[in-house]
């Protein structure tokens, strides 16, 4: 077999060395598109979560008149997770400011049906995103420092090695800027990827059919689950209290 033989049966197993079969016995599995999903941190966000919620359901509402001079209850049972009982309090102001009457009773009005479940995943996620661009951006930079390095010490006090630095330092800054900024990394949450995570449903009902429905799901700080997890002790509220019990946690009665 002649040379240009042997190159072509190379190039031909190269080129069919990507292609997948046609059949198999079972699907691929595939990766889902980048998205981007809340990380709920503080009671602050409890505040900012519910009063978007309240804005859709006043939006469905107003559609067709669906409350039809009623208002809306929404219950208090008590015994929740502290998360769920915080939501329905701010659901409830929200509302309120939002125009949308709300009662003190559930006689004659529509009852807002709050759902609440929370789902642990396997700890050590990783978002495993690649980023293009980090690469030529970091070559840049040692070639940067490399233009300092190499400056003659002579002209260390003088404006060429003034003006490297400076404009080392300005590309550092323009760089940090367009990867947390320009990018819209900045808004992403530190830490690893939670292992956490809650699905909030509210709905409105009316003789029996749904006139509004909305479900979120959002990311929680594993360092807060007991706020989404832990109800509270029957006849008590467990407290962390510290002094004569050395930090240790103690049940409390009401």
């Amino acid at each position: 077999m002649n040379k240009s033989a042997i190159l072509c049966a190379l190039l031909a197993g190269v080129g069919l060395s990507g292609c997948a079969s046609k059949y198999a016995d079972v699907p691929t599995p595939t990766r889902f598109e980048a998205a981007a999903q809340k990380k709920l941190q503080a009671a602050q966000h409890w505040q900012v979560i519910a009063g978007h919620v309240a804005e859709q359901l006043a939006a469905d509402l107003s559609m067709g008149d669906k409350l039809a001079g009623r208002a809306l209850y929404v219950p208090q049972p008590g015994g929740e997770q502290a998360f769920v009982e915080g939501f329905r309090e701010l659901l409830i102001t929200a509302l309120v400011e939002r125009g949308v009457p709300v009662a003190t009773q559930a006689q004659g009005a529509l009852s807002v049906d709050v759902r609440y479940a929370a789902y642990r995943f396997s700890p050590e996620r990783v978002v495993n995103q690649y980023r293009y661009g980090q690469l030529t951006s970091l070559a840049t930079g040692f070639w940067g420092l490399g233009a300092i390095g190499s400056a003659n010490v002579t002209h260390a006090v003088g404006v060429h090695a003034g003006t490297v630095m400076v404009g080392l330092g300005a590309w550092l800054d323009g760089w940090r800027w367009l990867e947390n900024e320009a990018t819209g990394k900045s808004r992403e949450a530190s830490g690893p990827v939670p292992q956490s995570e809650i699905v909030l449903t509210t709905s409105i009902a009316d003789a029996g059919r749904i006139v509004a429905r909305k479900s979120h799901v959002y990311f929680v700080a594993d360092a807060d689950v007991a706020l989404y997890w832990n109800r509270p002790a029957a006849g008590g509220a467990v407290l962390k209290v510290s002094g004569d019990c050395g930090g240790e946690v103690a049940k409390c009665a009401r």
